[in-house]
């Protein structure tokens, strides 16, 4: 995820919404600083696929389903519930990233 830019960023440069019905792999032009993700199906895995040390942060914008974050297809993932957010930094490690969800919807 190697950004450049010139003439200043926009909201738009750094953010993207995606909706996922299957296990996906998130595609080089979605992988964005905040990552909006929703599962139109149950038990779905995103895989960012980020390098080292990238860090993003992806917030689960459905209505009902969990999905489940790894960097690589090797990771154990963790799960997002529906309106959770997680800070992700990632490693192409297999289980070395962290995800951690820094905001619980249904703490609140």
């Amino acid at each position: 995820m190697k950004m450049k830019f010139s003439g200043g960023w926009t909201l738009d440069d750094m953010n993207d919404h995606i909706s996922i019905a299957d296990n996906t792999e998130l595609a080089e032009s979605n992988k964005r600083p905040f990552i909006g993700v929703t599962a139109t199906a149950a038990s779905k895995t995103l895989t960012l696929g980020l390098e080292d040390g990238d860090m993003v942060i992806v917030v689960n914008e459905g209505a009902a389903n969990a999905v489940t974050l790894k960097n690589v297809s090797g990771d154990s993932g963790t799960s997002l519930a529906a309106g959770d957010v997680a800070l992700v930094i990632a490693s192409t490690t297999a289980n070395a990233s962290v995800i951690d969800v820094i905001f619980d919807a249904d703490a609140t």
